[in-house]
């Protein structure tokens, strides 16, 4: 009979001890996110994945009982810095768009959709992997390993594809201004 991969051998006892530890500790684990993250649902979120990972992966089983507590703390505290490196880099390159983004009036539709067309054509003269990569990461704003995933390639490959999109873009539609 095959295992469940997302359920850990000693299932029963595992989700005993997570249940009693997330709703006796949620609440502290909570604010110890808040104070990283400094947004509640955010911090909200960062503790429920954390309980999460360690139900399927069985972490807390390498874990004495007696550390179950410090090991929450540090999991929840470096999951929530992970969560903010990551909304960090997304501030950064939402400020970076905004900065360098031309800045339509859009007084003239015709050429606003003209321009559309340039870009459409432009992407579609990719080739279709690569095409699919840039889509996917930019246009879906999906990540690079769930693109990967979704394409059957390396987390490298989408990334290489995609660099080398930007590229080709950039040389085809270099004269848009």
């Amino acid at each position: 009979m095959r295992e469940d991969r997302t359920t850990p051998k000693d299932s029963g006892r595992s989700q005993e001890i997570l249940q009693k530890l997330f709703f006796k500790f949620r609440e502290s684990l909570i604010m110890e996110s808040y104070g990283i993250l400094r947004d509640l649902y955010e911090a909200e979120d960062v503790v429920q994945e954390t309980f999460i990972i360690l139900w399927e992966k069985g972490h807390l089983d390498r874990v004495k009982p007696a550390a179950y507590i410090s090991y929450l703390y540090c999991a929840v505290r470096n999951n929530s810095l992970s969560r903010q490196r990551v909304v960090q880099n997304n501030q950064r390159k939402k400020d970076r768009f905004s900065e360098t983004a031309p800045q339509f009036e859009h007084k003239n539709y015709a050429e606003v959709w003209e321009i559309r067309k340039r870009i459409n054509e432009a992407v579609q003269t990719l080739p279709e992997q690569r095409r699919w990569a840039f889509i996917k990461s930019h246009l879906d704003r999906k990540t690079y390993r769930e693109v990967g995933l979704e394409m059957g390639l390396n987390m490298e490959t989408v990334r290489s594809h995609v660099k080398i999109a930007l590229k080709t873009l950039r040389e085809l539609l270099g004269n848009l201004k």
